[in-house]
C-alpha cells in the first residue's frame, strides 16, 4: 500500500509540473518594440522571463512593460554594456488577461527576444 501511495504522489507531481509548464516563443527584434497582446477571451498568461539576444557584444537598454485598460506600467528596465544577452525575470506573477499587452523594447534592434510564459 505504501508503494501505491508513493506512485500516486509521483504521478500527481508530474501532472502538476506538466500542467504548469511554461512555454517559450522567439521573436525577431527588427524594430525597437515587440508587443504581445493576449487576444484570447478565456485565457490568462503571465510572463516568467524575457531574454534578449544580440549577435555580438552591444550596449543597450531594455524594458518590459504592461499595458492594461489604457494604462502602461513599467515591469522592468535594464541598461547593459558590452553584452550579447540580457535577461529579465518577473519578480511576481503578472497575469495578462484579454486585451492586455506585454511591451518589450530595446535600443539595439539587431537580435531576437524570447518570451517565456505560463498560465498563472
Amino acid at each position: 500500500m505504501g508503494r501505491n501511495i508513493l506512485a500516486i504522489c509521483g504521478v500527481l507531481m508530474v501532472a502538476a509540473v506538466v500542467c504548469a509548464a511554461p512555454w517559450a516563443k522567439t521573436y525577431t527584434l527588427a524594430r525597437t518594440t515587440v508587443a504581445l497582446t493576449n487576444e484570447q477571451a478565456n485565457s490568462v498568461w503571465a510572463p516568467v522571463a524575457v531574454l534578449w539576444s544580440f549577435p555580438g557584444a552591444t550596449t543597450t537598454t531594455v524594458t518590459a512593460a504592461r499595458t492594461s485598460q489604457g494604462n502602461t506600467f513599467l515591469l522592468g528596465r535594464m541598461a547593459a554594456t558590452n553584452t550579447s544577452t540580457v535577461i529579465w525575470v518577473a519578480e511576481a506573477s503578472y497575469p495578462f488577461e484579454f486585451g492586455d499587452v506585454l511591451v518589450l523594447t530595446s535600443t539595439d534592434t539587431n537580435g531576437a527576444v524570447q518570451v517565456i510564459r505560463k498560465e498563472p
